[in-house]
């Protein structure tokens, strides 16, 4: 088995999609971006995907997601 230099850099680096975004998404992405100290618009999309997968598989396991306000008020997240 050969090193990762070794495989075309499409493997290596992973798929390249392209996305269309409204302006509204596009801010959004650039929002949350910041949040995380100006990470990459790639950097934000994997994350958001990461946090997608975990809540779904979460949800397929019939867990509730809580979220707590300040003062206490526990609410349930609903998914459509």
């Amino acid at each position: 088995m050969g090193s990762p230099e070794d495989k075309p850099a499409q493997e290596r680096n992973g798929d390249k999609i392209t996305l269309r975004l409204s302006p509204e998404a596009r801010a959004s992405m650039e929002w949350i971006a910041s949040k995380y100290g100006n990470v990459s618009l790639a950097e934000v999309t994997r994350r958001a995907l990461g946090t997608e997968k975990f809540l779904l598989e979460q949800k397929d396991k019939g867990a509730a997601i809580l979220i707590e306000e300040p003062g206490g008020r526990v609410k349930e997240v609903v998914f459509r």
